[in-house]
Formats: structure tokens, sequence, C-alpha cells
């Protein structure tokens, strides 16, 4: 338990050290430590903005807290506001000051209760909810689900979701949140797939997406498959493949395993595609960003479209945040002068961006679809992928 919080904040999110020494004392002693303290006073020498402190409770959490403790320890009440705000014994807080008022309340699971800025949801069924980040959205989100809406109701029901295929079960989920639940999408043997659907009312000319997602264990990265990703245009062009997009009607990118080296790529259509095209107005299948496909012979003919950086190979149980930009760009009626762009994050490493692609050529093609989706061609292994905290938004939203 600990362990993984301690690296937490030494590596990857740099809390706070009396984070890491609340996390010690509760590892050696079984207890929370100060850690209604360390709550109240959210900045302790580090920047621990609200994401950040949702971290620090990591261990703390799966040790859990009693009423009586969390009224006692280090001889303050439980809850906390901001700096200026007020303190509660129930660990509400009113979090009015400009900090975030975080309290431990009478449950840790998932960190702690609702006190200020740290918001915990609750679920349809009254027990204490997952974390969720979608209370107090950013000014340029334009959709957010963490999954603990209890049904698909604010996901666009073309696809029908639905058990066994789509189904929202209760799993910790990339923060070891109790309590928390994530989207699990299930493709039955064979060819066949899953997916959710978001279709914003308002399109946009740039749209920038994020998620987490875990691939379950024992999944085939080697079965071809296609992946999630952010459309532009009508639904029903939404997952079209084999002919290069007019301009004035779609494009998409997904991001899907690589059957190769399991690294992500970006599957995308779009007008400028040329990588795998039978004919320049015929046929054609997705261009893969970065192209891996080999190193110009065929495919890969631009140099700027092959690897960038070294992409991590995707492993099977464990969480990766997963960003995505697309910018649609000045609308060209050739390639010509196009300036859209196409981007995409694994656990914060950027692997593009891929600039001056011909996107579209009228400006009343915008971006507008999230599809969270998996799918195979053929034969694949029986067991399903899982995805939690999704975002829209017109500026990138960052790993939480």
């Amino acid at each position: 338990m600990c362990p993984q919080h301690t690296s937490i904040v030494e590596n990857k999110y740099k809390l706070s050290r009396c984070a890491a020494k609340d996390c010690e004392i509760a590892r050696e002693t079984g207890r929370l430590g100060p850690s209604c303290e360390l709550a109240r006073q959210v900045r302790c020498g580090w920047d621990m903005t609200r994401a950040h402190l949702t971290r620090s409770f990591a261990c703390i959490a799966l040790i859990g807290c009693s009423a009586d403790q969390t009224a006692t320890e280090s001889g303050v009440g439980a809850g906390g506001g901001g700096p200026g705000g007020s303190q509660a014994a129930d660990g509400s807080g009113d979090g009015t000051g400009t900090g975030s008022g975080v309290g431990c309340g009478t449950r840790c699971e998932g960190g702690a209760s609702d006190g200020g800025n740290r918001d915990a949801q609750a679920r349809p069924d009254g027990a204490p909810g997952a974390v969720s980040e979608c209370s107090q959205p950013q000014p340029d989100w334009v959709f957010c689900s963490g999954f603990e809406e209890g049904s698909f109701d604010i996901w666009d029901n073309y696809d029908r979701p639905g058990a066994p295929t789509e189904t929202l079960p209760t799993d910790p989920g990339p923060f070891n949140n109790g309590g928390n639940h994530v989207l699990r999408l299930y493709a039955p043997p064979g060819r066949s797939g899953a997916g959710v659907t978001k279709v914003l009312t308002t399109g946009h000319d740039r749209l920038y997406a994020r998620w987490y997602m875990q691939w379950e264990n024992g999944h085939d990265f080697a079965a071809r498959n296609h992946g999630s990703g952010i459309h532009a245009g009508p639904h029903d062009l939404l997952g079209v493949s084999g002919n290069r997009p007019s301009g004035s009607n779609w494009f998409s990118s997904w991001l899907e395993p690589n059957t190769d080296n399991s690294q992500l790529q970006a599957y995308t259509y779009y007008p400028g595609m040329h990588m795998d095209c039978a004919d320049p107005n015929g046929a054609c299948w997705g261009d893969g960003f970065p192209c891996m496909y080999d190193q110009g012979q065929t495919y890969c003919k631009i140099a700027s479209e092959r690897p960038k950086v070294t992409a991590p190979s995707l492993q099977t149980g464990r969480w990766y945040c997963i960003e995505m930009e697309m910018d649609g760009g000045i609308p060209t009626q050739t390639a010509a002068g196009a300036n859209g762009v196409l981007d995409f994050w694994v656990d914060g490493l950027e692997i593009g961006p891929w600039n001056n692609l011909w996107l579209r050529n009228t400006p009343d093609l915008k971006l507008d679809i999230l599809w969270l989706s998996t799918f195979f061609h053929g034969d694949h292994a029986d067991v399903g992928v899982r995805y939690d905290d999704a975002v829209m938004s017109t500026s990138r939203i960052g790993c939480r």
C-alpha cells in the first residue's frame, strides 16, 4: 500500500514531504497519523492542488479511519475548509477560502469525504461514492464522466449500451478509490465490438480528450483491433472505413495498440491520407501515427510521421492516462497550406505532434464526438477493456 503511495509522492506528483511522512505513520502504526491536519493544511511546502491531494490519501484510504480517529486526530476537527473557510467535525468544511478544504469524514474510502474543493460524489444506492472531478469542471471542459452516474443516460444511445458488452462495474480504478465505478467494454468472441458515444451539441475546431484505460489481464495485443478517439461529422459516418473522406463529410482518429509492438497508434481517416491508398481517388485505409510499418519503403514515406519518441509498450492489468488532441486547422481545398494537428500522450509522454495535416475543406466540419470503443476483426482474448474519468475540452486536460 504505502510503498506505492510513496513512489507517487517522490517520483510522479512531487507531493509534500508531510504527505509521505503521514503514509509512513499509517504503514507503521495502522493509524492515520496527522492526516486530517494535513488535509486542513492544504499547502504543505509543495503545490498540493485538489487533484494532487487526492493522491496523497492513496494508502491512508486503504487503511480506513473510524469516526473517533477522525474527530481526535492531531487535536483538530476532521473537517477543514480552505484557508479562510470554516471547519466542521463531519468533514464538510465550507471551503470558502482560496485553498482546498478536505475533511476525512467518517469514512475514508477513496480518500476524504466531501470538504470544499475535494468532492465525493454519491452513488445511486447511497453508499459512499468515488472521487469525481466532474462536479467542479474546468472552464474549458465540454463533457465529463467519471462513470458514477449509475446509467448511460449522459451518453448518446446510438450504440444502445448495456450488458454484457457495456457495463459500469465497481472497480478501484486508476486511483484505488473505494466505491469507484468504471466503464467496462466487452467484445464477445469473434468479429465484434462494444462502445459508448458522446455527441456534443456544439462542434469545435479543436478538441482534446482524456480518459484512463486498462486492458484486462489476458488481453491479446496482437489481435487486429480498433480503439477510441475523436470524430468530426455526423454519427452515421463514425467507424466508416476503406474510403478517403471528402473534406466536408468527416474525419476521425482512434487510438489503438499496434499489433506488432503493443504501442499506441492513432489510426486516422482524413482527406490527406496517403499511407495505404490503393487508388488515390478510391480505396484507402487509415494512416497510422506514428507510422511504424516500415522505414519509408512503402507506407512511412514521410519521415516526420515516423516515431519521434519511444512510446511505452502497453501492459495488461494496469491503468494508463490517455490524452488526445485534434485541430481541424484552416479549411483548404488541397493539402497545400493545410495546418491540421493530431497529437496524443500516454501517461504524460507526448507521442506527436503531427502538423500540417489536411483534415477538412470547409469550416462547417467540426469535431463533435467522443467514441470510447473496442472492436476486433476476428479471434481475440475473451476479456474486456476498462475506462475511467473521461473528459472532453477545448484545451489540454492533463492527467489527474
